[in-house]
């Protein structure tokens, strides 16, 4: 086993990337060797590594089952400690780390860490967070995250444990009600095709393959509603209800810029 720490995340709309990059940020700061394990494109060999660091968005108070496969095929043997993040629009912890632990019960995990980002899903669910509210979320997302890993590091157990039956019914909720509510609004989703270029980000993006662009779009049941082809579209073409949607756009750039 080597001496670094693996970091897999799962990122629909670049918030998991961003902290799953400050995580690593901090990390090497701290003289750490470090990987980052994208789910959608990275290999793994879980040998290689002293500690695991798993992350991702929730959606109804699971990660997304894209995340869960991975770990499933690629982690079942892993035998050291890990540790579970979120990144979530609520600002408490999640019902997803006790799903995760009864789906993973191998894996060692001994810490979790939810990091409050802003709200991408407004517009279909909530409000959209306000700029301000935005930066001071990102901003604090880095003492969060140093925290949580110093606690990880110096052995503390942090795992916010829910009992059976709540795990179970948001499980429940999670499988034959979000599939529904998923296809009732793509089915009101449509293309502008007087903007629409046929550029095919949006199917080339999608992480399960579900999108299709012909004279309208379409969603197979497989869609996990991360709405990155909403985002990734270069001329906003995509409507609700005859109506624009607006673009998730992070503004880590920006705060990155005024530093």
């Amino acid at each position: 086993m080597e001496d670094k720490i693996g970091i897999v995340y799962f990122s629909g709309t670049k918030n998991t990337e961003f902290i799953s990059q400050s995580i690593k940020n901090v990390l090497e700061k701290w003289d750490e060797k470090v990987d980052l394990i994208n789910i959608e494109k990275d290999k793994i060999i879980p040998t290689d590594y002293k500690y695991l660091i798993i992350g991702g968005p929730v959606y109804i108070d699971r990660y997304p089952d894209i995340l869960i496969k991975y770990a499933k095929q690629n982690l079942k043997n892993y035998k050291n400690k890990c540790m579970l993040f979120t990144t979530q629009a609520s600002e408490k912890d999640s019902t997803a780390y006790q799903h995760f632990i009864n789906e993973m019960p191998n894996l060692s995990v001994t810490y979790c860490m939810y990091v409050p980002m802003p709200n991408n899903a407004y517009n279909f669910f909530f409000k959209k967070t306000l700029e301000k509210k935005q930066d001071e979320m990102i901003n604090n997302s880095i003492e969060i995250i140093e925290n949580g890993l110093k606690e990880f590091r110096d052995g503390k157990i942090k795992l916010y444990p829910r009992n059976k039956i709540k795990v179970f019914m948001i499980n429940l909720v999670y499988k034959m009600v979000y599939p529904r509510f998923i296809s009732l609004i793509n089915k009101k989703i449509h293309i502008d095709r007087d903007k629409c270029v046929d550029c095919r980000l949006c199917e080339k993006s999608c992480p399960v393959g579900c999108i299709k662009i012909d004279n309208g779009v379409s969603h197979t049941k497989e869609c996990i509603f991360c709405q990155r082809c909403i985002n990734i579209c270069p001329k906003s073409a995509f409507l609700y209800k005859d109506k624009e949607l607006s673009q998730y756009k992070p503004r880590f750039k920006e705060l990155e810029k005024s530093e």
